[in-house]
């Protein structure tokens, strides 16, 4: 391969892999506090796989505020990632299972925030 096409095919690898593994939904960073308590409540609140992915639907719309930590705007973006890449409850729980310590970060630093920031 010649050293430009090499360059092209790195870039392209490069993207390829930043995209999948840090998701493809473009998921807004300036929710009011108010629209993702609601919105998070109406998540919690779900007691059907098919509600809660209707319910992450609209979480990931509403997205997370501004000034949220960092660990835990990415454990909220990889909840919704588990929950709509889920086939049914089951695969949704046989994948929580197979958390990796960062996900288990994320996903605690996500759950502090919300103690902190939607039930004061």
């Amino acid at each position: 391969m010649r050293p430009a096409a090499t360059r092209a095919a790195t870039a392209l690898l490069a993207t390829t892999l930043a995209l999948g593994l840090g998701g493809c939904r473009d998921i807004p960073k300036s929710a009011t506090v108010k629209d993702f308590c609601s919105a998070g409540e109406k998540f919690s609140a779900s007691t059907t796989f098919k509600q809660g992915v209707s319910a992450a639907k609209k979480l990931a719309d509403t997205g997370t505020p501004k000034g949220i930590p960092q660990a835990a705007r990415d454990g909220f973006v990889q909840l919704i990632d588990r929950v709509l890449d889920a086939k049914n409850g089951q695969d949704f729980i046989k994948k929580s299972k197979k958390l990796n310590t960062s996900e288990q970060k994320n996903l605690k630093a996500l759950d502090a925030y919300i103690k902190k920031t939607c039930t004061a």
